[in-house]
């Protein structure tokens, strides 16, 4: 598969066809009307959660409006022993691992030491940990001008964080009519919820989940797939996909993920792929994060899911060249913005050895072409990043057009596989270029 992928982004690149590989989506129209500014009314408004996180915690905030100046005035997170610490809120949603059912020696001294210098003397070790997540929360919160939108998730704090802007959008609500009573919150926020894919996927399908939430509890959930030259036509009803006296098909195993879901406790981490169904369980899952960030927070309630899933990504050719150098390159994508960390090559006779590094052969280079190895990457990076991130229509560097070509496929390939799937873990092997084409 990931050859005939290769294969055909190739193609793509020799045939000259790169504009029209390029979206060209319209440009939202820009408002001649300023957005009115909210009014609050002063007073404190407190929130706080009953139903704990992952990590048995239950986090409160109280939001203060003076002279129409926003602050978290209090703040923090209290443990809920009516859980034994193994199994505490198997249900809570979470994209990070399930936490041990004890904190580590190592660890709870050293959140111990650092909650004691953040002024949380007295806090147990679930709340420390938890404590100083929220201390990163609120300062990122000032940070941004008390603008619960212009906050960036910070790794390591997932549910705290989305936890966190739905008590802040709750108060804020609340000080619009000054109701200084408390807000008490459940687990999720209520309403009819629905995440897509952005785009069709190869074989003409568009994933999305629909549900419902309704007292703080998933009520109803629905996971298909639509097709792209009929909008109507649904994945687990149609008679190609579904063979009559078949097994093990879209009709099964959709529904059969959406289920596991509810009964694993609404916790990814638990889920496993159905017979036939992989490709339908890694969307489910990509879906899913999304769609859970903004039923915790509070969010928007029609999702498009992001292109890619964030993390770091590597790509080599196959083979060595024939002069010895084997490609690679690694790329940094969050929130579908993409960062080129590292384009070079290896030598086939010394591993530790990169071309950028080979002065003599700088050199050689230089005086054939104008250019060398790591003038031809770093200008090859600028490229990429001036075409808006897209190989497809970024320039070639001149006097460097086969490194130019094996960039482009290697990063094509990375944004056509590996990043949507989600797969960190693996060098992804690419296909060297056609010589025929």
């Amino acid at each position: 598969m990931k050859k005939t992928v290769s294969l055909l982004l190739a193609a793509v690149l020799a045939a000259g066809m790169l504009s029209a590989c390029k979206k060209n989506d319209p440009e939202p129209a820009q408002s001649s009307q300023p957005e009115p500014e909210q009014s609050y009314q002063d007073g404190d408004y407190p929130v706080s959660y009953t139903v704990p996180a992952l990590d048995r915690t239950m986090d409160y905030i109280t939001l203060s409006i003076k002279d129409g100046q926003i602050e978290i005035s209090d703040y923090g997170c209290r443990e809920d022993n009516s859980a034994p610490a193994d199994s505490a809120n198997e249900g809570s949603a979470s994209s990070g691992a399930a936490l041990p059912s004890e904190p580590e020696a190592a660890a709870s001294e050293s959140a111990s030491s650092e909650a004691a210098a953040g002024g949380h003397e007295g806090a147990t070790e679930y709340e420390m940990k938890a404590l100083l997540q929220m201390d990163e929360i609120v300062d990122e919160f000032n940070t941004v001008g008390h603008d619960v939108e212009k906050m960036e998730l910070i790794d390591g704090t997932d549910e705290h964080f989305y936890r966190f802007q739905r008590m802040v959008r709750e108060a804020l609500e609340a000080a619009k009519t000054g109701d200084t009573q408390e807000i008490k919150l459940g687990k999720y926020a209520d309403g009819d919820y629905k995440v897509v894919m952005p785009e069709f996927n190869a074989a003409g399908w568009k994933e999305y989940v629909r549900l419902t939430v309704q007292d703080s509890q998933i009520t109803d959930i629905e996971f298909n797939a639509t097709k792209q030259d009929d909008s109507s036509v649904l994945i687990t009803e149609d008679a190609e996909q579904n063979p009559a006296g078949q097994s093990d098909t879209p009709a099964d195993y959709y529904p059969a993920i959406a289920q596991s879901f509810t009964e694993a406790g609404e916790d990814l981490n638990n889920l496993t792929a159905p017979t036939n169904g992989t490709a339908a369980f890694k969307a489910f899952s990509k879906l899913m994060k999304p769609l859970l960030a903004s039923m915790i927070s509070g969010g928007e309630k029609d999702i498009v899911a992001p292109m890619y899933v964030d993390g770091t990504y590597k790509a080599q050719m196959k083979e060595f060249d024939e002069h010895g150098w084997k490609d690679y390159v690694v790329l940094n994508i969050k929130n579908d913005q993409i960062t080129i960390e590292e384009y070079d090559a290896t030598s086939q006779t010394d591993e530790t050895k990169l071309k950028s590094q080979d002065s003599e052969l700088a050199a050689s280079m230089k005086e054939k072409s104008g250019t060398d190895p790591a003038a031809a990457a770093k200008k090859l990076i600028e490229n990429f990043e001036k075409a808006g991130s897209d190989p497809y229509t970024m320039d070639s560097v001149a006097g460097a057009t086969v490194s130019s070509n094996t960039f482009r496929l290697m990063v094509a390939q990375i944004l056509a596989t590996s990043a949507v799937e989600g797969d960190t873990e693996n060098t992804l092997e690419v296909e060297p270029f056609p010589a025929e084409l």
